[in-house]
């Protein structure tokens, strides 16, 4: 079962007030229904793939509204199709609609929501929970990037979304596609949030757990990749000090040197891999006083420009 399918099975079990159930099924009827009307008999027909959602809404049309549903199962012969649950009201199609304030006066969809029926926010936050199960999706977060939408089929229902979600803190945004306006969130805590505020507690820890271990898979990724780097900038910095150390000793000599100078190049050629920081650890057991790591950087880097001065002089020697 994929992430997604977790989520919405969970989400699928939770129980609340009639207020809110109503609201739940407000938003399954409105984001993935179809209204039929055969001589003058209102129909209700809810097309699902997941056996949990199929049952949540027969649950909820009996729970609120005390009728039953016919149930067509179409099984699909292809290995890559699920199979479908096809849910229609026999009964009440009219009373249910007008109910759930989903019918304008041309007995079509409102496109606009109802303010009546979300005037809560725990209903809002039901209407949330409807409203993913029906059009919602989510990547597992072990194995892609982090990512959950829902697909509005107009812009008052993305802005609506939108709206809900901004009342507790979460910003979504929205893009239109060939299947509709999706609302969608890419911040792994914005993907947290709405899992824990439609009730998806289950799901909340999985992805946590997920999350932090890919950060810390990442977080040592990073370190490994930085301590490599800083590993050969030192390999190649300390090449560079033993080339400017020979090219001294062999164009000015060594004896004329200040104490620093000779003391820095007794520990350079002692340790020919080492860091500046691992020479000022190891300076009191080799020459015996501390020599810090920016007396050691100031002592290489006067080397170099004695060097650039001893080829300058060259150069215009020749001249």
């Amino acid at each position: 079962m994929s992430f997604a399918s977790e989520v919405k099975k969970e989400i699928s079990n939770i129980q609340g007030d009639d207020c809110c159930l109503k609201a739940e099924l407000y938003s399954i009827i409105k984001y993935r229904s179809t209204i039929k009307i055969s001589t003058g008999n209102f129909k209700i027909e809810i097309i699902t793939t997941m056996n949990a959602i199929a049952r949540r809404i027969v649950y909820l049309f009996k729970k609120l509204y005390s009728i039953k549903l016919d149930i067509i199962l179409l099984e699909k012969k292809k290995l890559d199709y699920k199979s479908l649950y096809v849910l229609t009201t026999t009964e009440k199609g009219l009373d249910i609609l007008n109910d759930l304030d989903l019918l304008d006066e041309s007995y079509r969809l409102k496109e606009t929501t109802s303010k009546r029926l979300i005037a809560k926010p725990c209903c809002q936050l039901s209407v949330l929970r409807g409203a993913f199960m029906m059009r919602g999706s989510i990547n597992d977060p072990s194995k892609s990037n982090y990512h959950l939408e829902i697909v509005a089929m107009n812009q008052n229902d993305a802005d609506f979304l939108i709206g809900v979600m901004l009342q507790v803190g979460i910003i979504a945004k929205s893009i239109v596609r060939s299947k509709g306006i999706v609302v969608y969130l890419k911040k792994a805590e914005q993907i947290a949030d709405f899992l824990r505020f439609v009730g998806a507690t289950n799901s909340l820890f999985r992805f946590e757990d997920e999350r932090i271990r890919r950060d810390y898979s990442n977080y040592a990724n990073r370190t490994i990749n930085c301590d490599i780097a800083n590993e050969e900038k030192a390999i190649t910095t300390a090449a560079k000090q033993l080339k400017d150390i020979a090219y001294l000793e062999k164009n000015f000599g060594l004896l004329n040197l200040s104490d620093r100078l000779t003391d820095a190049i007794l520990l350079r050629n002692a340790n020919p891999d080492d860091s500046l920081s691992q020479l000022s650890e190891k300076s009191e057991s080799l020459i015996g006083r501390y020599f810090s790591k920016s007396g050691l950087s100031h002592c290489f880097k006067d080397i170099e420009r004695m060097c650039q001065q001893i080829k300058k002089d060259k150069d215009e020697s020749l001249s």
